[in-house]
C-alpha cells in the first residue's frame, strides 16, 4: 500500500508505529470518484473503511445523515455485529480510503483494545447526532 498519513486517523493513531505498520501491511488503499457508491445499505460487510482524504455523505433509508471526512471511519457496525450494511456511503469528492478486512479488524481490536476508545467516542457522537433531543 502506498504511503498515507495515518497519524490523522484516530483509531490508527492509538497504535504504536510498529503496530500501525503491521496493520497497514494487510490493508488496501482505494480511491473513489465523486458520486461513487462506496458501500450500499443491505450489502455484506467485508471491510472497515478509514478515510485518508476526501469527503463522503451517508444515507440511511434515503435520509442523508452527517457527512464524513478525513480521519473518520465507517463500516464498523456491519463488521462488529456481522450483519449487512446499515447505510449507504457515497463519495462527494475524490475519496481515498484505507480498507481493513473484517477478520483483520476484529483481530486488531482483540490485540489492541486501546483502539476501541476513539472508536467508542465516535460512535457516541454519531448517536447524539441522530437524537431528536440535541441541545
Amino acid at each position: 500500500m502506498s504511503s498515507i498519513d495515518t497519524d490523522n486517523i484516530p483509531i490508527l493513531a492509538a497504535l504504536k508505529p510498529k503496530d500501525r505498520e503491521k496493520v497497514l501491511w494487510s490493508a488496501r488503499q482505494r480511491t473513489y470518484a465523486p458520486g461513487d457508491v462506496v458501500i450500499r445499505e443491505g450489502d455484506s460487510a467485508l471491510n472497515l473503511f478509514l478515510i485518508a482524504s476526501g469527503r463522503a455523505r451517508v444515507e440511511q433509508g434515503g435520509v442523508e445523515l452527517k457527512p464524513l471526512g478525513p480521519g473518520e471511519f465507517f463500516g464498523e457496525l456491519g463488521i462488529l455485529q456481522e450483519h449487512p450494511r446499515t447505510a449507504t456511503v457515497i463519495a462527494t469528492e475524490e475519496l481515498t480510503c484505507v480498507l481493513l478486512p473484517a477478520w483483520e479488524f476484529r483481530s486488531l481490536l482483540n490485540e489492541h483494545p486501546e483502539m476501541a476508545v476513539p472508536m467508542l467516542y465516535t460512535l457516541i457522537s454519531r448517536l447524539h447526532g441522530l437524537s431528536p433531543h440535541q441541545h
